[in-house]
């Protein structure tokens, strides 16, 4: 009996032994995984926890030109004006303009009839059904009959369809709304160097102007 005991010590002492071993090794392999702790790598954080010193660089080598624009002026001769007096100020700026593009409308007309009188009586007719209508006295379209603007393609098509019953023909012409509007760029720091004098002149004549900034190639070289 006695050899039986010591056979199950001997194999419990083996078991534990080998125990210990793969938990080591497994340890080892945790400790592997773990990334090592240097100080040249920069630790990987949130924006959030980004200090204001580094914000502060970083909006430093981000920092460009600017200039002080007024505008908007709806006329080429109103925008050079304004410039004008400036520059005799001694200011340093430059003129551009932009084009502005908008939905386009559509213009419905009937073509014009063989005489007035016949035009009139169309236009009473249409009238009588509760459509817009208006003689057209001058220009290509003389003794036709103007139908109004639309917004849009379907709503001509409509109305092309309620008078097809009057065997009354309904045309269109495609309208632009695009315009083009101009801004005068002056160099930053302008409002200041404006003397009050001419502030309050163009104030006078140009009510609806506004100043603001924004980026932009260096005025000086405008």
């Amino acid at each position: 009996m006695r050899w039986i005991f010591y056979a199950l010590l001997a194999i419990n002492l083996g078991f534990f032994g080998w125990h210990q071993l793969v938990e080591r090794d497994i340890d080892d392999v945790k400790a592997s995984d773990v990334a090592p702790s240097d100080a040249n790598v920069a630790r990987i954080r949130l924006l959030t926890e980004i200090d204001e010193g580094v914000d502060v660089a970083l909006e430093k080598r981000s920092n460009v030109e600017k200039c002080d624009v007024y505008g908007p002026f709806f006329s080429d001769p109103d925008s050079k004006n304004f410039l004008a007096l400036v520059k005799k100020a001694g200011l340093k700026g430059r003129q551009e303009q932009e084009k502005v593009k908008l939905k386009p409308y559509y213009w419905a007309y009937v073509p014009p009839q063989s005489s007035s009188r016949k035009a009139h009586a169309l236009v009473n007719r249409l009238r009588g059904e509760q459509i817009t209508a208006e003689f057209i006295s001058e220009g290509r379209f003389r003794k036709g009959v103007a139908l109004g603007d639309f917004e849009s393609m379907d709503i001509v098509e409509a109305l092309q369809q309620r008078l097809a019953k009057f065997e009354v023909l309904v045309k269109t012409e495609q309208k632009s709304r695009d315009y083009r509007r101009f801004w005068v760029l002056l160099a930053p720091g302008s409002e200041v160097q404006i003397p009050a004098k001419l502030r309050g002149r163009l104030i006078t004549a140009y009510p609806d102007i506004f100043h603001q900034q924004k980026v932009c190639k260096p005025v000086a070289s405008g």
